[in-house]
């Protein structure tokens, strides 16, 4: 299908905080005669666009087609709309919204000064064919025409604003303007789309505002109805918590900027009934604080929550008897859904942001119990595009330039080996890798440049968010290590595909990495790694730092650093993403379980006890400005699944090794793979484990029921 190169907006302008540019209706009128066979489409709105064929609505999903830096790369959509066309007269009408593309609320992370930005821009191209093969080709050009729309004012962080009071003016013809640098594809992301609508749980009066709750933390956005009088102006204030009983935004927008930067609607009615929904937005929220309505219009009607985000097919499950342990499976699974719109973001408020990390930490669980491999794919295109001429990656993607001197390193980098190396193991599938594979090299050659004279290196994020302040690892230990780990798995890719050159130099780095590593900071006689912590010790355990000898003194070292802390977490994210793990696969499953439902803070524990609905940011709430929805600490639910049920799918062979709490009496676990269904479910009976294992006849792999103890998974009950 043909890609257009014609770009056309209302003006070459753009606009700022002071002047602020309503989105722009586009309208082109076309023929069709009665032969017709086939009619299509390819459309690109930079930032967001909506596509109307005769008055009906036919966008694949909201904020289409995606999220990009247009520099890089441009996204397009394919429609075939035979089925909605007409012979004789169509009229096709678009609706653009600012997205990235003019993202007047991205000035915390240099949006603001991106070459790319501009007004909202237009490309599209009609095809017409006929029953003598003849094609009709229709683009965007100057005699489309042009009006603003009632949107005043709209932008992906800080909301829209809708007034139907509004005088959009004439119709005029549009102009071209310059089109985007970035190399154009179809876009194979999966849509964004509503999976579910709620409404609010109780609502209250503060002053004269009128705060809705939800009940749970997530995304989207509030459907208004209501009965008005002409030109009453409501507005919707989003936030994820109360302060004091009271509603509060301090945790999703940013203290110094608090009085224009936060998440906000407004809806200036007609006379009469109103239904509106913003249309280029979303927000993260679990209150809502309603200015300007009477307390007759403060009905349970009057708003309705609609959840969205990019339409992921489930792919697994897990349950327990363990009400804590569901509760926080089901928060990290809010936290990931919450945070996917087209892209893995940080989160769906102040930010919105594709930090790298957050998505490597994230993508192990995230591939387990849902679809996202095809907009993974289309993310790692744009990481890929992003990556400058040294061999550099930026801390979120995309970017306006931002975050290559501050935001990343290592272990955010380390996304572009990460979700290729988890989508060939959770869908043995290479084709991603093979699309990053340059990219790829060309990093493990930059990070070659930035190591020290011992042959470590120590240049970006470390231990993030850990408890009680800064990481107690050593960036230079934990950013070897991920460095360790990006080579390793980028020499296991390689040799997958072929590429022994490439593997055994990668394997190659990556064992004199390790080398490294155990020269400067392991302490052979008591196998501790550095200064003593959980996050260096059972990184060192996961990433097979330790020799296969030193295990049992290192778990000592670990074991020493768990009971110090009172069996409270005591690592960052990267800690935290082996922690759990380690403990499960040697021999410390209990111990597991206790940290994670540790009363007292910091532990997973503090987060349902506070009522909390997703994942937060972080363990420390003494400044209220954390997140209340991250999805960074999620692998946890990783961990329920292959630790628990023992479900661990390596590519082509789908293992299958439980671990189990003593204070668990029964769980269950389902995967979809490649192979098809894996469904395990064990209980207690009379001091006994019944272990019931369906696993599909086409699938290759080993079931180990007890220590050094293994056979061929097959279908099958087992008493253990």
């Amino acid at each position: 299908m043909f890609l257009s190169d014609h770009f056309i907006s209302v003006s070459q302008d753009f606009s700022t905080f002071k002047n602020k540019t309503p989105a722009p209706w586009f309208k082109k009128d076309i023929h069709v005669r009665g032969d017709m066979k086939k009619a299509e489409i390819t459309v690109c709105g930079l930032g967001f666009y909506e596509l109307f064929l005769n008055d009906k609505r036919i966008t694949k999903g909201f904020l289409s087609p995606y999220i990009t830096n247009s520099d890089d790369v441009v996204f397009y959509d394919h429609y075939d709309i035979t089925e909605w066309i007409a012979v004789g007269k169509n009229e096709f009408k678009f609706l653009l919204g600012n997205g990235m593309q003019n993202a007047v609320g991205g000035y915390m992370w240099d949006f603001d000064q991106a070459a790319f930005r501009s007004l909202p821009k237009l490309s599209f191209a009609i095809e017409i064919t006929y029953s003598n093969e003849n094609v009709e080709r229709i683009e965007a050009d100057e005699t489309v025409t042009t009006k603003s729309s009632k949107i005043i004012f709209n932008d992906l962080r800080l909301g829209e604003t809708y007034d139907c009071t509004f005088d959009a003016g004439e119709w005029k013809n549009a102009v071209f303007t310059s089109s985007p640098l970035g190399e154009k594809k179809l876009s194979i992301a999966k849509p964004i789309l509503a999976r579910d609508e709620i409404k609010p749980i109780s609502i209250w009066k503060e002053e004269n505002s009128y705060i809705y709750d939800f009940g749970v933390d997530t995304a989207g956005v509030c459907r208004i109805n209501i009965n008005a009088e002409q030109g009453q102006k409501v507005v919707l204030t989003f936030g994820e918590t109360l302060q004091n009983g009271r509603f509060s935004i301090r945790n999703t927008t940013f203290h110094n900027i608090a009085d224009r930067y936060f998440q906000q609607d407004t809806y200036v009615c007609r006379d009469g009934e109103n239904i509106w929904q913003p249309t280029f937005t979303y927000h993260g929220f679990r209150y809502v604080k309603v200015d300007g309505i009477k307390s007759e219009q403060a009905t349970n009607d009057f708003l309705t929550f609609v959840v969205f985000n990019t339409f992921l097919d489930e792919k697994g499950s897990f349950e327990c008897d363990d009400h804590t342990i569901n509760k926080l499976n089901n928060m990290s699974l809010n936290s990931t859904l919450s945070n996917f719109h087209h892209i893995p973001t940080d989160c769906p408020h102040r930010e919105k942001n594709g930090w790298t990390g957050d998505a490597a930490l994230s993508a192990s669980h995230t591939l387990l119990y849902f679809e996202p491999t095809d907009n993974y794919k289309q993310w790692l295109f744009e990481i890929c595009k992003s990556q400058n001429e040294q061999g550099a990656i930026p801390g979120i993607v995309p970017t306006g330039g931002w975050g290559f001197e501050w935001g990343n390193g290592p272990a955010w980098d380390c996304v572009l080996t990460e979700i290729p190396y988890q989508i060939w193991q959770k869908r043995n599938d290479l084709s991603s890798f093979m699309e990053c594979k340059n990219s790829i090299l060309k990093y493990i050659k930059y990070i070659e440049t930035r190591l020290d004279e011992n042959g470590l290196i120590a240049i970006g994020l470390g231990d993030w968010c850990a408890p009680h302040g800064a990481p107690k690892s050593l960036l230079l230990l934990t950013d070897s290590i991920e460095v360790y780990d990006i080579t390793h798995k980028a020499g296991i890719l390689f040799l997958a595909v072929g590429d022994t050159e490439n593997s055994d130099y990668c394997l190659n780095f990556a064992e004199n990495i390790r080398k490294n590593i155990r020269k400067q900071f392991l302490d052979r006689d008591t196998c501790t790694l550095a200064k003593p912590c959980q996050t260096s010790q059972s990184m060192g355990i996961f990433y097979k730092i330790f020799n296969d000898d030193e295990l049992d003194k290192a778990m000592q070292v670990l074991m020493h650093e768990i009971e110090k802390s009172d069996y409270h977490i005591d690592t960052g994210i990267l800690g935290g993403r082996t922690l759990f793990h380690v403990l499960a696969e040697n021999g410390e499953m209990d111990t597991a379980i206790k940290i994670m439902k540790n009363p007292t803070k910091p532990s997973y524990m503090q987060w349902v006890l506070n009522g909390d609905t997703a994942l937060c940011e972080s363990f420390e709430e003494s400044d209220g400005i954390s997140s209340h929805n991250h999805h960074f600490w999620g692998n946890i639910s990783a961990f329920f699944m292959e630790q628990i049920c023992g479900i661990k799918v390596n590519a082509d062979k789908i293992h299958i090794e439980p671990h189990f709490p003593s204070t668990m009496n029964f769980a269950k676990a389902e995967f979809y793979s490649v192979f098809g269904k894996v469904s395990v479910k064990w209980k207690r009976v009379n001091g006994k484990i019944i272990f019931n294992l369906d696993y599909p006849n086409d699938a290759k792999g080993k079931l180990i029921l007890k220590k050094d103890e293994e056979i061929n998974a097959e279908s099958g009950e087992y008493i253990i």
